[in-house]
């Protein structure tokens, strides 16, 4: 069977939301496409231009000291693996940053959103998969081994103020660690891989996008 491909940031808001839409997007590649808002996208430029070759020591974290390099853009890919059954996949994505910490690394994903430890959760199978795809990428991508922290750095607007009578946006931030544990990575997909085996689950009345489906397919 040929290996299956798997997004990372498909994990939080793909499997672990509506499961007919999962399995669609997956076995049958059907989408609904959706605008996403061109501001976040210019946010992540910005983001990514302010921590570039700086120390950690501005996160207001504790980690280790590191320069955080943002400037890796290309598409990453892992050299086939297998899940707990021996079935193959491979994990493709891009990463926010990393930290180049001389003789270890940390990867590090920015989050505009809401201030909360419970992010700790929705996101930490995606951290998990950026992990295992540099320690274990494909010949023609870039190898980060090893890796020994994950973390969420997230963003969350708390107040804008005048700046030369201009508004100017206060961010609060809060880096989240996030624990590395690749056998629950390989669980988590075991379990995918076989959901995506069973039959087609019904459309969700709960789900927007299962309700369009049922009225225009």
């Amino acid at each position: 069977m040929k290996e299956i491909i798997f997004s990372p940031s498909e994990f939080a808001f793909g499997y672990s939301g509506c499961k007919r839409c999962y399995y669609d997007l997956k076995k049958d590649n059907l989408r609904v496409s959706t605008t996403f808002p061109s501001i976040f996208s210019k946010l992540d430029k910005l983001q990514k231009e302010f921590y570039h070759n700086k120390k950690t020591d501005i996160l207001n974290a504790n980690i280790e000291p590191g320069e955080i390099k943002t400037d890796y853009e290309k598409l990453q890919k892992s050299e086939i693996l297998k899940d707990k059954k021996g079935r193959k996949f491979i994990l493709r994505g891009k990463i926010d940053a990393y930290i180049d910490h001389e003789s270890f690394y940390s990867i590090i994903d920015f989050k505009v959103t809401d201030i909360n430890e419970k992010k700790i959760e929705l996101y930490k199978t995606q951290l998990l998969s950026y992990a295992l795809m540099f320690e274990k990428p494909n010949e023609k991508c870039l190898k980060l081994n090893p890796i020994k922290n994950l973390g969420i750095f997230c963003f969350e607007p708390e107040k804008i103020q005048s700046v030369n009578n201009n508004p100017s946006f206060n961010m609060k931030t809060k880096y989240y660690p996030i624990q590395r544990d690749d056998d629950y990575l390989f669980s988590f997909i075991t379990d995918i891989i076989d959901f995506l085996e069973n039959p087609k689950p019904s459309f969700d009345e709960n789900c927007s996008i299962c309700n369009l489906k049922k009225n225009n397919f």
